[in-house]
């Protein structure tokens, strides 16, 4: 590879993946306004170098639809606006992989953005059970008992079984290789192991705070709290959800809201998974074309 634009391109992501990741990690999970809306900028340019009209667009329509699907999950608590930016940005730097530099996968035009989330959330499941898991035991000892159910053991059951026969049918059916079946494996250990540790792993990202140390973004751990608690918080303060904005605050200020809230305090900031996300995808593609019998 010769092009040093594209090089611009790959190291620019890294290191702007890299920095949001810091930011996130020692910076109380506040990445500062001008860095976010400058990524933004920055990506912009290296559309424009392409200098092609199509390309442009096509460019442009990827970030457009990253920033609008990326806002309704983000009005919904289930992710950051940063992290919204942050891929919208990095899409714009890169908006097609041609292909993986350690390994011979083809990206089939995909968007690199959805290799990066794609990729992002595989690492999620590896890397919070790792965490949260032993934490959760020193933090919370014998009291774990008491939060594991049985509804926790079907969960995880089920989708360990699910794992199991979707993998049968790759295996028997689709002919996937090596890297795909430990792939699902780990996926499948990843995901059953959230299911089942969800309480004890949610006890350990939150701190119950009233309204006065909420801050605009956090999300309240709703699992958490119980089918009568949200709806005595409903009943009182209609604007009630699991994510937190100013209008929120205001309403439980005005209603006198004293009770403590489970809020997402210590989470592991999605910055880290969408860095090694991204350094995945630049590396090996789209994990999950791995497992589809394309």
């Amino acid at each position: 590879m010769t092009d040093p634009l594209l090089w611009l391109r790959i190291t620019s992501i890294i290191a702007i993946a890299l920095v949001y990741m810091l930011f996130d990690v020692f910076n109380r999970r506040s990445v500062p306004s001008l860095y976010v809306y400058g990524t933004l900028a920055y990506g912009a340019v290296l559309t424009a170098a392409y200098a092609n009209v199509y390309a442009v667009a096509e460019s442009a329509l990827v970030a457009l639809a990253v920033l609008a699907l990326g806002y309704v999950v983000y009005r919904i608590g289930q992710l950051g606006l940063a992290d919204v930016i942050e891929l919208a940005a990095l899409s714009l730097m890169l908006p097609v992989q041609a292909a993986p530099f350690a390994a011979a996968s083809a990206q089939y035009s995909l968007p690199f953005v959805l290799s990066i989330v794609v990729n992002a959330g595989i690492a999620s499941l590896v890397i919070a059970p790792l965490y949260y898991i032993p934490k959760a035991f020193r933090k919370l000892g014998s009291r774990i008992d008491s939060m594991l159910s049985r509804a926790d053991i079907v969960r995880a059951a089920a989708v360990t079984a699910a794992y199991a026969m979707f993998l049968a049918f790759l295996v028997a059916v689709a002919g996937i290789g090596m890297a795909g079946i430990a792939l699902v494996l780990v996926m499948m250990a990843g995901s059953s192991l959230m299911l089942f540790f969800e309480k004890p792993m949610t006890e350990v990202m939150v701190s119950r705070v009233t309204y006065r140390d909420l801050e605009e973004g956090d999300i309240i751990a709703t699992n958490l709290m119980s089918r009568r608690e949200i709806a005595a918080a409903r009943r009182r303060v209609p604007a009630f959800s699991r994510l937190v904005t100013p209008m929120l605050i205001g309403s439980m200020k005005r209603k006198h809201f004293s009770s403590r809230l489970p809020v997402y305090k210590h989470a592991m900031p999605f910055a880290v998974s969408i860095f090694v996300g991204a350094c995945a995808a630049l590396l090996f593609g789209n994990l999950i074309l791995y497992i589809l019998p394309f």
